[in-house]
């Protein structure tokens, strides 16, 4: 088996339908300027593995939600690109996260393909 899956677009809207995490892994400044995926959440790449470890009632107070569980919630990687959402996979992955996505298109793919109301 391997570290993670790739998605695609219909992928993802899949995962987001299933209520996956989707953990955007792109600095601050970069969703500052162009925007996030719906009910998405920012843990910078840099921060990943730290975020991940913290106890679960810090996490929630920080994100507000609930931590994912390593076993049972799927979490999609999202960035620019598809590059750094791999990594965040394969973190996660040494972290003992089991349901890893990476979704290759990235905000590049997302900001031309999800229809603006």
């Amino acid at each position: 088996m391997s570290v993670y899956e790739n998605v695609d677009y219909d992928g993802l809207l899949v995962k987001m339908d299933r209520k996956s995490f989707v953990i955007d892994v792109r600095e601050n400044h970069e969703l500052a300027a162009t925007g996030s995926i719906p009910n998405s959440i920012n843990i910078p790449l840099g921060e990943l593995e730290n975020e991940l470890n913290l106890p679960a009632n810090v996490f929630k107070d920080k994100y507000k939600l609930s931590k994912p569980e390593k076993e049972n919630d799927e979490i999609v990687f999202s960035c620019a690109r598809g590059n750094r959402s791999r990594r965040a996979a394969e973190i996660a992955f040494k972290l003992n996260y089991k349901k890893l996505f990476n979704y290759t298109g990235g905000w590049a793919e997302w900001s031309v393909k999800y229809p603006r109301s």
